[in-house]
């Protein structure tokens, strides 16, 4: 194809000489014999003459060229070379590129385009920015650790896909092996798909306590979770990795968090395209699975980067194991939890609320909150369960702008641990304390804490929206 790129100087040539010249012809015609001088002193094809001459045009040969963009800063001056092209060829396709949105050409001009420099911008010039700002924190990270230092990759109690698949990354992103940097955890892998994962993958997650943590003088660093997560002082932490909001102040030596994205794995992912590191199949099934579990396939609480994260990731990961993963074979113990739970749903006004009473398994109760969400009707899912000597509350919602995580925070921060996503969050707190502030553990304290809250915090959005709006 052959373009013809107007313009008053030199700039658009210096944008655009590197990728427009590898898929076509183009010439360069500017107002200065200077410019063009200098134009064509880097190899490339440039013309001068006054913009506004239909003469300027013919000595350019206008019926060759197949596409005209058009970069004039001066919007009256643009206007009128957008007359004198119109009226030598009205069919020629014409791109203008500008800095506002005032249409230069004719609105009902099928041949005509404009685009936004700043949705050029964020075309081709983001994604730069972005690989440049996550190899900064890829040298960041690295330099933490010393190659002969032990590191221990801390997850939460019950570590979910995304925990494991960062973990899995971050090892990979140091260089390291299993032996020097294990990734470890204070509760064990409970949940089916989870131990699933960790199967089928080969991923080993050992148990440790409190006090093997900095064991021979092990560093520490923390994915997917934050250090008052676990109520106690973890000590030196060297490097904190998560999505989710911080919540209460804490001290490491690098943290990143980024709790507008869907997913930690999705951090790991541009820490590994920032490093031009391509990921194993292993390493990218568990990073495409953790995006997925967490943003419920990008339906859920998800970014544009956990898009472009799983567009990367999905031609080198294996569908296959995905499945298998997804599809664990279900102990009979849980189906029964999971049918006494669902005789007991009490649904108002569109929120679900079962309280399960004592299980064995912490992980039964999101599992239970996600399946109240396919009920008709359902909008809000609220289920809770005794855990030992914990309370522990899971809640899911069906909208994007809903505010799970404010809702938790609200009722539960100051007697335990509390806090999520707009669409998913979680409470956990210790059973003495829980029957301090409400007297006792029940499905109907629960449900009148939580549906009056709810729907003061919809109450508050259906103000908010529409003053947004005017």
């Amino acid at each position: 194809m052959k373009y013809l790129a107007i313009c008053e100087d030199d700039l658009l040539f210096q944008f655009m000489r590197k990728v427009a010249t590898k898929r076509g012809e183009v010439l360069f015609l500017v107002q200065k014999p200077e410019v063009a001088r200098r134009i064509r002193r880097h190899g490339a094809s440039s013309q001068w003459g006054d913009l506004e001459k239909e003469e300027t045009y013919q000595k350019s040969h206008l019926e060759h060229v197949d596409q005209v963009i058009l970069f004039i800063r001066d919007v009256e001056l643009r206007a009128r070379v957008y007359v004198v092209l119109r009226s030598l060829n009205p069919e020629l396709p014409i791109l203008s590129l500008s800095s506002e949105k005032e249409i230069t050409g004719d609105r009902k001009d099928p041949f005509f385009r404009q685009i936004l420099l700043e949705d050029i911008f964020q075309e081709f010039c983001a994604p730069q920015l972005l690989d440049t700002f996550n190899r900064q924190k890829v040298e960041r990270i690295r330099s933490l650790f010393r190659e002969k230092d032990k590191i221990h990759i801390l997850l939460q109690h019950d570590p979910d896909p995304d925990a494991i698949g960062s973990a899995l990354a971050l090892r990979e992103l140091l260089g390291r092996k299993r032996a020097t940097t294990p990734i470890v955890t204070f509760g064990q892998v409970t949940r089916p798909e989870n131990v699933a994962m960790i199967r089928l993958l080969d991923i080993q997650i050992d148990t440790i306590s409190y006090n093997d943590l900095h064991r021979d003088r092990a560093q520490l660093a923390l994915v997917d979770v934050q250090p008052p997560y676990f109520g106690v002082s973890l000590g030196k932490v060297d490097l904190v990795v998560d999505h989710h909001p911080k919540r209460i102040p804490f001290t490491a030596r690098f943290t990143d968090l980024r709790p507008h994205y869907g997913a930690t794995s999705t951090i790991f992912t541009e820490y590994l395209r920032a490093a031009g590191m391509e990921p194993s199949q292993r390493l990218a099934t568990a990073l495409l699975y953790g995006i997925k579990s967490d943003t419920l396939f990008l339906d859920r609480a998800s970014d544009v980067a956990d898009l472009e994260a799983f567009t990367f990731l999905y031609p080198f990961a294996s569908r296959a194991l995905i499945t298998k993963m997804e599809r664990p074979a279900l102990p009979r113990e849980d189906l029964e939890a999971l049918g006494r739970a669902l005789s007991r749903l009490q649904l108002d006004d569109g929120v679900a609320v079962i309280h399960m009473g004592e299980i064995k398994r912490e992980d039964v109760i999101p599992q239970m909150a996600e399946f109240c969400l396919q009920i008709e009707g359902v909008e809000w899912a609220v289920v809770s369960g005794l855990c030992g000597d914990q309370v522990v509350i899971s809640v899911r919602n069906v909208g994007y702008v809903r505010s799970a995580g404010d809702v938790m925070k609200r009722l539960f921060n100051a007697i335990g641990s509390a806090g999520g996503h707009r669409s998913m969050a979680k409470a956990v707190v210790p059973l003495e304390r829980f029957k301090e502030h409400f007297g006792e553990v029940s499905e109907k304290v629960i449900r009148e804490a939580m549906v009056s809250l709810i729907r003061q915090k919809e109450e508050e959005l259906s103000e908010r929206i529409p003053a947004e709006r005017a």
